[in-house]
């Protein structure tokens, strides 16, 4: 029972962190986000979203920001799942990044106004750089760890 809840605990913790990074990530820009927000700006996301759509300049802006920023957010959280789980670091590390698909996916879904480029490339995104995070883990703690003969 121990493994499964720190497990569970360990993708926990990887998804807070890559949507931490995706929600600092938009926020890189003032003009992206037309009202004052308080503390979390997915509170009003679709008039994020329809704002952040007005031009094709700030479209494009905003959601390259968005799926660079969901990158590197899929990289820490498969990264520290990995580092956190004590077997199948890089299957967890893919599950983080299936799971960040699913959010995003809702999110094309479910709010209007996303560019078909940025539909099509959420999936390849999210996944590759999930499993490089659990990659880097694997890399990382086989070359730290003493050899074995």
């Amino acid at each position: 029972m121990g493994t499964v809840l720190r497990n569970s605990i360990a993708v926990l913790i990887g998804l807070t962190v890559a949507l931490v990074i995706t929600m600092l990530g938009i926020q890189l820009n003032d003009s992206w986000i037309e009202y004052d927000y308080s503390k979390f700006p997915y509170e009003h996301w679709n008039r994020v979203i329809k704002y952040a759509a007005r031009t094709p300049e700030v479209r494009d802006e905003f959601f390259i920001a968005l799926l660079i920023s969901q990158g590197i957010g899929a990289t820490f959280g498969g990264l520290i799942t990995a580092s956190i789980v004590s077997k199948a670091k890089k299957a967890y590390a893919v599950f983080v990044g299936f799971i960040l698909f699913l959010i995003a996916l809702g999110d094309v879904i479910f709010t209007a106004y996303h560019p078909t480029w940025y539909e099509l490339s959420i999936m390849p995104v999210l996944f590759f750089f999930s499993w490089l995070g659990g990659l880097l883990t694997d890399v990382v703690s086989k070359k730290l760890s003493p050899a074995k003969k």
